[in-house]
């Protein structure tokens, strides 16, 4: 099988189908924007829905593994989360997960896929490592976590709701200073909830 080729066409594919989703593509065109014969997209590919869901699986597959989101050597405890919420925020607004949000959403009204799935694809393993961290971390860090889960859902919708909604509304984007004010300004909040009283609350 050609590498190359298949490469190819995973790559029209994927453009294809964010724009156009799976009904509209055409496999004429997507042939031509691979640089390819229609004979060789169905030599790799069974149909268009197979090269649908191995766009998409290609496209799971890219995602960072959870535990890098979390690993920020010895970092003291704000910058360490400040490089945290710089992270996700960057990888909740990328091009990655836009494209398997608008794909599983295609795939969502064809019935196609498990409703909750970006949920559990993009979001849940980096908040389970995120939370496992806190087990792990709260003691040395001063931190006064009764329900990690909770705590970590509060730390995400803290520091990525607005930049992943402005994104997927078409929005502007949260950039430069403005980022960085608002990722100061939500780590500190955290911070303010979680940490234990009668501890000096951690600074830049």
């Amino acid at each position: 099988m050609d590498v190359t080729k298949r490469l190819a066409i995973l790559a029209a594919a994927r453009r294809l189908f964010t724009r156009h989703g799976l009904e509209a593509t055409n496999m004429d065109r997507l042939a031509d924007v691979a640089g390819v014969s229609k004979a060789t997209v169905y030599k790799h590919f069974q149909s268009k829905e197979h090269l649908f869901q191995a766009v998409l699986d290609d496209l799971l597959a890219q995602l960072p593994e959870p535990g890098t989101l979390v690993a920020h050597g010895h970092q003291q405890l704000r910058p360490r989360l400040l490089a945290i919420g710089r992270d996700f925020c960057g990888l909740a607004t990328s091009p990655l997960v836009q494209d398997i949000r608008e794909m599983m959403a295609d795939a969502g009204v064809a019935g196609g896929i498990t409703p909750g799935a970006f949920w559990t694809s993009c979001a849940a393993p980096y908040q389970a490592a995120f939370a496992e961290m806190l087990r792990a971390t709260a003691a040395v860090d001063d931190l006064e976590i009764v329900d990690p889960q909770l705590a970590t859902s509060q730390f995400f919708a803290l520091v990525a709701s607005e930049p992943f909604l402005r994104q997927a509304t078409g929005a502007r984007p949260l950039t430069g200073t403005v980022l960085t004010q608002h990722l100061g300004a939500a780590v500190d909040t955290f911070l303010r909830a979680f940490h234990r009283p009668g501890k000096a609350t951690p600074s830049a």
